[in-house]
C-alpha cells in the first residue's frame, strides 16, 4: 500500500475537467500504470474536501433521489450484505409506487446504504468523467454511488469485486478495511464466495476522508463502514479488455479457417486410454497451429475495436447538429466531439472510421482529409480549412457526413 498526499488547492475554474492525471494527482498516470494498475492498492490523501465537488456532492445525491420520484429502478438498498429490491419497498395499495421514495428514506434512516447504479447514464459530470477515462484507459468505466448513514453502518460484508475500482470520497469519512488478495484478478464469473471463503487477515485500516481516493485491484478483499456522519463515495468500476478475450477471439478466427478445430474428439475416447493419448497429441498440434496461424496484429486490432465499442456514445446537442447539417458551408466552424473514442484504419480501397459502436467508411482517396479531421483533437475546423486534394463540394459532403453521424459537433 502506498500513501500519497496532495495538499494543493487550485482556484475555482483554474483546472480542466477531470482526466486520469487530475483524478489521481499527485501521482502521474505512467507511475500508476507501472506500479499500481492490477498490482496493489493506492491511497491518495488530500486536505481538500471539495476536490471532487465538481463531479458530485451530497446535495446532488439529494436532488437525484428527489427527481427520481417513484422511478427508482436503478437504486439498491443494502445493509450487512442483504439487498432489498426497490420495487419491494412500497408496492402496496393504490399509491404504493408513489410511496417508494419515503420507504427508501425510511430504510436509510434505519441504517441501510442506498446505492445508485450506473449513474454515468444520468449525471452529466460522471458521464464526462467515464468517457474521458475510457478514452485514456481503453476500458469501460461504470459509476455506482454509495450513500451510507452515519453511526457505523455497513452496506457489504468483506468481499472482493471482479473489476478494479477507484473510490472517490465525496462527503463524510468512511472506514475501509483491506484483507489482501487471496485470488488476484478474478474473472467476472468468479465472484467472491461468502459461503466457502474464509476472510483473510486484516492488512490495513483506512479512514477515507472527503477529497481522498482509494484504488483497489480486482480481487482485493475489503469492507467499509461509515463513521459519525453520513458518507457519500463514488465508485468507478473498470472493465478492461482482457488477454483471455484476445486469445479467445484469435482462436475463433483460426478455427473458422481450419477444419481441424471443428472436428470432434476421437469417437469413443472416453473409455479408451490410447485414444485419449491421441487426443492429447492432437491438442498440442492445434495449439501450435494457433501460434502459427493467428495474426498478432489482427488480434490487437480486434482488441482496439472492442475497446472503442464498449462505451456509450455522448451525443449532447446532436439534435441541434442534425438540424444544422444542410446549412453547413465552407466556413462553418465545427470540432470533433470531446473525449470521443475512435479508431481509423486504411484498407486496400477504403477508409474505416470507427466510433460510437459503428464504422463509417469513405473512399481511399479521401484518406488524408479524414485523417486530418479525426486528428483535429477538438480544435475548431471548417470545410475550407481541410488540407488535401478534395474539392470544396467533396469537403462539404465529408464534413456534413461526420456531423450527421455524430463524430463532429458545431463549435
Amino acid at each position: 500500500m502506498t500513501i500519497l498526499t496532495d495538499q494543493g488547492e487550485a482556484a475555482p475554474g483554474a483546472q480542466p475537467f477531470f482526466d486520469l492525471a487530475r483524478l489521481i494527482s499527485p501521482i502521474n498516470p505512467e507511475t500508476f500504470r507501472r506500479d499500481y494498475w492490477e498490482k496493489q492498492p493506492l491511497l491518495v490523501e488530500r486536505e481538500d474536501p471539495h476536490y471532487y465537488a465538481e463531479l458530485l456532492t451530497l446535495d446532488d445525491v439529494d436532488q437525484l433521489l428527489f427527481l427520481a420520484g417513484a422511478n427508482l429502478d436503478c437504486i439498491r438498498v443494502v445493509v450487512d450484505g442483504e439487498e432489498t429490491p426497490v420495487e419491494d419497498l412500497g408496492n402496496h395499495g393504490p399509491n404504493g409506487r408513489t410511496a417508494i421514495l419515503e420507504a427508501l428514506y425510511a430504510r436509510y434512516r434505519s441504517g441501510s446504504t442506498i446505492v445508485l447504479n450506473a449513474l454515468e447514464r444520468r449525471w452529466d459530470p460522471l458521464s464526462r468523467l467515464t468517457t474521458q477515462l475510457s478514452t485514456e484507459a481503453g476500458a469501460r468505466f461504470q459509476v455506482n454511488v454509495y450513500l451510507t448513514p452515519g453511526g457505523g453502518a455497513q452496506g457489504f460484508k468483506p468481499h472482493y469485486d471482479t473489476h478494479d475500482v477507484f473510490v472517490l470520497q465525496v462527503h463524510g469519512t468512511k472506514r475501509w478495511r483491506l484483507y489482501g488478495s487471496p485470488y488476484p484478478l478474478p474473472f467476472q464469473d468468479q465472484p467472491y464466495d461468502h459461503s466457502a471463503a474464509e476472510v483473510p487477515d486484516l492488512e490495513r485500516e483506512i479512514d477515507l476522508t472527503p477529497g481522498s481516493l482509494l484504488y483497489l485491484p480486482r480481487g482485493t478483499v475489503h469492507a467499509a463502514t461509515s463513521t459519525d456522519s453520513a458518507s457519500v463515495h463514488i465508485t468507478l468500476g473498470v472493465h478492461p479488455v482482457l488477454w483471455s478475450y484476445v486469445l479467445q477471439q484469435a482462436i475463433s478466427k483460426v478455427a473458422a479457417e481450419d477444419v481441424r478445430f471443428r472436428t470432434g474428439l476421437p469417437f469413443g475416447f472416453v473409455g479408451d486410454p490410447e485414444l485419449q493419448q491421441e487426443a492429447e497429441k492432437t491438442l498440442v498440434d492445434l495449439l501450435r497451429s494457433v501460434v502459427d496461424q493467428a495474426s498478432p496484429q489482427a488480434a490487437i486490432h480486434d482488441a482496439v475495436d472492442r475497446s472503442v465499442s464498449i462505451s456509450a456514445p455522448r451525443l449532447r446537442h446532436h439534435l441541434t447538429d442534425l438540424e444544422a447539417v444542410s446549412g453547413v458551408g465552407p466556413d462553418t466552424k465545427l470540432r470533433r466531439r470531446p473525449d470521443l473514442r475512435w479508431d481509423l484504419k486504411l484498407t486496400e480501397d477504403r477508409v474505416r472510421l470507427s466510433f460510437h459502436n459503428k464504422t463509417v467508411e469513405f473512399p481511399l482517396h479521401v484518406a488524408d482529409e479524414v485523417t486530418y479531421v479525426a486528428q483535429s483533437d477538438g480544435e475548431p475546423i471548417s470545410p475550407s480549412s481541410i488540407p488535401g486534394t478534395l474539392d470544396q463540394p467533396g469537403r462539404l459532403v465529408l464534413i456534413r457526413t461526420l456531423l450527421r453521424e455524430g463524430f463532429l459537433t458545431l463549435h
